[in-house]
Formats: structure tokens, C-alpha cells, sequence
């Protein structure tokens, strides 16, 4: 079956995040270092940035692509892994170990588990993705947006790093794997503790903190 033009530019997208190490892109970039590739798959097409754009958006119809911004700032949403999340999940103690009991496993605890023994926990990925791997320039305008304090009142939970900044972590308020976005509007600073918290709590205080700072971003958007 011969590949469409949807597959044909999301896998050009997959491509170019993978090689930028982030799932926001611009399209303006992407077009301007990818166009002559797009052109190279149907050559008799003369508006391939046409196309591009035709097919953006049905990926994003399909929930595959979000439009961050009216700037041309897209962030995809595949399922799948790119290479920097991937290795850095796989070096990270974020596994269920959903093995069933075996018997004499105790004398031998160094028995390996099977590859459909163990699975990534979505809280714990999305908790790790935002915290060591996440793109670096949503991350600046999180901070320079809402601060380097964590968001939940009267928390003080707070330290400086060995070069002397402020240690805050940067928050998906609604997680990408539940339909949010990667933009400054669903975004927030929490201290580690409270981050953990909004990941890993029971459902009502996940949804009483998040309820919360939805109210905090937005309110820190209107005054800036």
C-alpha cells in the first residue's frame, strides 16, 4: 500500500523532533528545513506548504497534533516515544513490575522480568518527561511567567541549586496523555513535593490541585 501524504508528514514531524529533541515545533522551521524532502515525495505537487499545513491539520483533528499558539507552534502528541524520552525512560526506576508470584523467586531475586512483565506507568512517565526531559523554552516562560516559588499556598518548600538558582519544576497542569497542552496556559511551577503530589495523590486532591492552579495560571495570564 503505497504510504499518503499524512503518513509521509508525520513521520517527517516524528523526524524533526526526534533530531530537535522537542515535541513543539514551529512550522515556519520545520518547512524551512524540511520542504525540499516533502517536495522530493510528490514532485508533480506544486504547493507542497499547502499540503503540509492541509495535513497538520487533520493530524490534529485526530488528536495526533495540537496548534499550540497563533504563532505556528505545534506539539505533537503521538503515543510513541521520541529517542531522548525513550532513553532517558529507560534509565529511570519508573517500571510496574507485574509479575505474578513464582515460586522459589525469593532464593533467586535476580530472576529477569519478561517484557510482558513490566510496563510504564503513565503518571510516573509523564511525571519524569516533565520534570528531566521536557522542552527547555516552555520551561523558561513557565518560570519567567509565574516565578520560581511553588504555586500551592503558603508552601515553603524551597532551595537553592549548586550554581546558586532557585530548584522549581514545571508542571502540565492538565497532562498531555489527557488532552492538555504544551503551552504557558497549562503550565505551572510546584516544588518537588507538590509535583509529586499532582501526579501521584488520591483523585480528589489530584483534581482539587489541579482545579487550583487553573485558576492561578490564568489569573497570573490576565495580569501579565
Amino acid at each position: 500500500m503505497a504510504v499518503t501524504w499524512k503518513q509521509h508528514i508525520l513521520s517527517e514531524v516524528m523526524d524533526y523532533c526526534n533530531q530537535h529533541g522537542s515535541r513543539t515545533f514551529f512550522l515556519a522551521e520545520f518547512l524551512e528545513e524540511r520542504l525540499a524532502f516533502l517536495q522530493a515525495f510528490r514532485p508533480k505537487n506544486r504547493n507542497v506548504a499547502a499540503k503540509v499545513r492541509q495535513q497538520l491539520q487533520v493530524l490534529r483533528d485526530e488528536g495526533i497534533i495540537t496548534f499550540v499558539n497563533n504563532h505556528g507552534a505545534y506539539t505533537l502528541r503521538n503515543l510513541a516515544l521520541l529517542n531522548h524520552e525513550r532513553t532517558a525512560i529507560e534509565q529511570a526506576d519508573i517500571w510496574e513490575d507485574l509479575r505474578e508470584p513464582i515460586a522459589g523467586l525469593a532464593d533467586n531475586p535476580q530472576t529477569p522480568l519478561q517484557p510482558n512483565q513490566i510496563r510504564v506507568l503513565p503518571e510516573k512517565r509523564e511525571h519524569f518527561v516533565e520534570t528531566f526531559v521536557r522542552d527547555s523554552g516552555w520551561a523558561r516562560q513557565a518560570k519567567q511567567t509565574f516565578g520560581t516559588d511553588c504555586l500551592i499556598c503558603n508552601c515553603s518548600n524551597r532551595f537553592n541549586k549548586s550554581d546558586g538558582q532557585p530548584y522549581i519544576e514545571v508542571h502540565h497542569i492538565i497532562p498531555l496523555c489527557d488532552g492538555g497542552e504544551d503551552g504557558v496556559w497549562n503550565l505551572s511551577v510546584l516544588c518537588a513535593h507538590h509535583h509529586r503530589m499532582a501526579h501521584f495523590a488520591d483523585d480528589d486532591s489530584k483534581k482539587d490541585i489541579r482545579e487550583f492552579l487553573l485558576e492561578e495560571a490564568d489569573g497570573s495570564l490576565r495580569v501579565s
